[in-house]
This record gives C-alpha cells, structure tokens and sequence, in this order.
C-alpha cells in the first residue's frame, strides 16, 4: 500500500483541494470566509450549510483546530474566527428592553394621569404602589423623564 500523496493524484479538479478531504477531495471546492482575515476551501460536502451548522458548528470548529494544530499554524487570528463560527451559531440572549421601551402599558397609563393634570408626585405614588409580579417598577428618573418628555403633547395619548 503506497502513501496518499498530491504529488501524482488523480481525479483532483482545478480547484484547490479540500481542507478536510485533502487527497479525497472530488468536484469543485469553494471558497469560505471564516472571518478575521481567516477562509478555507472545502468541498460541497464540507462547505454545506448542514456540516457548517452540525452540531451547533462544533464538528467544523474542532476538524479544523485540529488539522490547523497538526500543520502547526493554528494562529491566534485562527482560533478567533473558529471562536466566532461558533458565536454566531450560538445566538444571543434576548436583552432586556430599556427604561421606558420595558414598560409600555406603565408609560401610557402615566401620560393619560399627566395629560389629566394629575401631580407628578401622585402619578409617581401610584405608579410604584402598583405590583409588577417578579419585575422591578420602574425607576423614578425614567417616570420623571416620562412627564418632562411630555409626549401626550404633540399625539394625544
């Protein structure tokens, strides 16, 4: 049995090989940007969408880290960019709505009392003596900046 080699393969396309598949490399390879300057080529199988996202991009992640380890240039651009394929597969969390975005119903219960010519101090007693369940009421600068904002005035509430 001979050892694989690119020296004299055949059935290899035009095309650079495959970063994973290397001499199995068959059909055309694409080109696919990792980000931080970092990209492969990898063939139809490797560069589809279903190996990219397999198991949440781990299986490429840790293909590559591993082939990058071996060949000894696992660069620190490198880890960064794996690190990011597997950021953007991840998500985000929801983040928590801010001030007054959190508390719409509040807000506009709030303008109608300060449109009627209720007291600041009395819509904010009311305001805070409400129960939000296990959320927080919301503070009392963002009540104050409800009534000085004074929205109620250019579309009625």
């Amino acid at each position: 049995m001979s050892t694989p080699s690119l020296y004299k393969a055949r059935g290899l396309s035009k095309y650079p090989v495959c970063a994973i598949c290397v001499e199995r490399t068959r059909g055309r390879t694409h080109h696919v940007e990792l980000g931080y300057g970092v990209s492969v080529w990898l063939c139809e199988r490797h560069a589809s969408t279903e190996f990219l996202t397999r198991r949440a991009g781990r299986d490429l992640v840790a293909t590559l880290q591993q082939l990058w380890r071996a060949h000894g240039c696992l660069t620190a651009a490198r880890s960064k960019a794996l690190q990011a394929h597997l950021a953007a597969l991840h998500g985000r969390p929801a983040r928590p709505l801010p001030g007054s975005y959190a508390w719409p119903a509040v807000r506009i219960r709030a303008e109608h009392a300060f449109a009627g010519g209720q007291p600041t101090q009395a819509v904010i007693t009311h305001i805070l003596a409400a129960a939000y369940g296990d959320a927080t009421a919301p503070s009392l600068r963002t009540i104050r900046r409800w009534r000085s904002q004074r929205r109620w005035l250019s579309r009625p509430p």
